[in-house]
């Protein structure tokens, strides 16, 4: 593999976790065969705990490290911006500082970018989430079906994997947990090649996940809908996919 490599870690109150999430990503970045160059950018997400310390920390122990804090918490989706804003590599990836997803197994798909424009991975299980987690994971996924006709995927907000060619040039209209369905709904009507993965969910070891929250879920289907009625306006009329 002959690509460099941006990854972002994404964390807001993760001080349990960063460190260990941290170390897990340049080692296996650092693993990579025939990598050209590396970054890791740990977004801190305004957190209020040790997170700002232990990402300074990692900075000074690694030199691919660096750091970029909102002054303020702008909730899920934002590390994702800033993650697109400041990667300045071939590949783009994404890691969330809780550690529920095991970073060997995202690194071992980046190869699949010499061929693909983007990853998509399907998680084998959602261990800790409660029933009503399950019920709009389940309603938003078949929501997605539904308006957009994306049924042979099955998860849309895991795992981030892109070519930055991919994202150049791609306007991102909505911000927060539909943002990298966005992302997904645009690459397949532009032609993207999209190569499919099963990955590892762990559960939670600690912090408390933001995304399951009623405030949260009723934004992401607020901006689904606004986002499908502009979608379908602009298929009506014949305009870019993009």
């Amino acid at each position: 593999m002959a690509q460099s490599v941006s990854c972002t870690i994404m964390a807001y109150n993760e001080e349990a976790t960063l460190e260990e999430a941290t170390d897990d990503v340049v080692r296996a970045l650092r693993a990579l065969d025939g990598a050209r160059a590396l970054e890791v950018l740990i977004v801190d997400d305004g957190s209020r705990d040790r997170t700002p310390e232990i990402a300074a920390a990692m900075a000074r122990r690694y030199p691919e490290v660096r750091v970029v804090t909102h002054p303020r918490n702008r909730g899920p989706g934002s590390a994702l911006l800033t993650g697109f804003a400041e990667s300045r590599h071939d590949v783009v990836c994404f890691h969330a500082a809780d550690q529920q997803l095991p970073f060997d197994e995202v690194a071992a798909l980046i190869p699949l970018l010499e061929e693909h424009d983007l990853v998509i991975g399907s998680r084998t299980a959602r261990p800790g989430y409660t029933r009503a987690r399950q019920l709009a994971s389940a309603g938003y996924i078949a929501l997605v079906h539904a308006l957009f006709g994306l049924r042979e995927y099955d998860d849309f907000n895991f795992l981030y994997l892109y070519r930055r060619q991919l994202l150049q040039g791609l306007r991102i209209e909505t911000t927060g947990v539909f943002m990298p369905t966005e992302i997904m709904i645009k690459a397949v009507a532009g032609g993207a090649r999209v190569a499919r993965a099963t990955v590892t969910c762990l559960p939670r070891r600690a912090g408390v996940a933001t995304c399951g929250r009623p405030s949260v879920i009723a934004h992401t289907l607020q901006q689904l809908l606004t986002f499908w009625a502009r979608w379908r306006l602009r298929q009506l009329l014949g305009g870019p996919a993009r």
